[in-house]
């Protein structure tokens, strides 16, 4: 009888144990796949945000709209004592120049990039003016009024470029430079940031 126990007890521990091994077993396949799949995910979500913002630093700064303008700008001047203006000093010119203003986001590095599944949202700095460039052999003058006791100078065609530069900036502005170069920026890089594979998508925002 002793025997017979003996022999029960053993096959029921001999169970026990094999239930035991299957369920621990089962535990840590369960663990060890579910672990791998989230290091895997994990590293695709850190690799697709940083491939993101790498297309961002290498585009640096995108330039997407501009205007093209011909402006003409008249300068005066003459010589000073105090708030006094002295006979004789006057002088005056008008010039004509071509130039460009060039808006876009200044510094793509400022954009936030998020990852919520597969899809990407990338805030993005706003537009601003980003450059002017006049053109120097558009240069025409138009009228001059020189005086050999206050003759025009280089200086005096710097001043008057700075003066058209910002003529320049406020007829751009008017025109809605900046409107074009935000509309342009989110289709330009909707395309270049976009996965070739369809590994994600982008959202693009604009930062408050």
């Amino acid at each position: 009888m002793k025997d017979i126990l003996k022999g029960v007890t053993v096959k029921i521990i001999s169970v026990i144990v094999m239930i035991a091994l299957i369920v621990g077993g089962g535990c840590f396949a369960y663990k060890y796949y579910i672990g791998k799949i989230t290091n895997k995910t994990g590293h695709e979500v850190v690799n697709s945000i940083e491939v993101v913002k790498e297309k961002l630093e290498t585009a640096a700064e995108l330039n997407t709209g501009s205007y093209l303008c011909t402006d003409v700008i008249t300068w005066e001047d003459s010589k000073k004592f105090k708030d006094w203006k002295i006979p004789f000093t006057d002088k005056s010119f008008i010039v004509q120049y071509d130039g460009v203003v060039h808006a876009g986001i200044r510094d793509l590095t400022k954009a936030e990039v998020t990852q919520e599944g597969n899809t990407i949202l990338v805030k993005l700095p706003d537009v601003e003016i980003t450059e002017i460039e006049i053109d120097n052999d558009s240069f025409e003058k138009l009228d001059e009024s020189n005086n050999i006791f206050n003759p025009i100078s280089v200086e005096d065609l710097n001043e008057a470029q700075q003066d058209l530069k910002e003529k320049m900036r406020e007829k751009a502005l008017e025109k809605g430079v900046l409107d074009i170069a935000r509309s342009n920026a989110e289709a330009v890089l909707s395309e270049i940031l976009t996965a070739p594979d369809d590994a994600y998508t982008v959202e693009i925002e604009w930062r408050d």
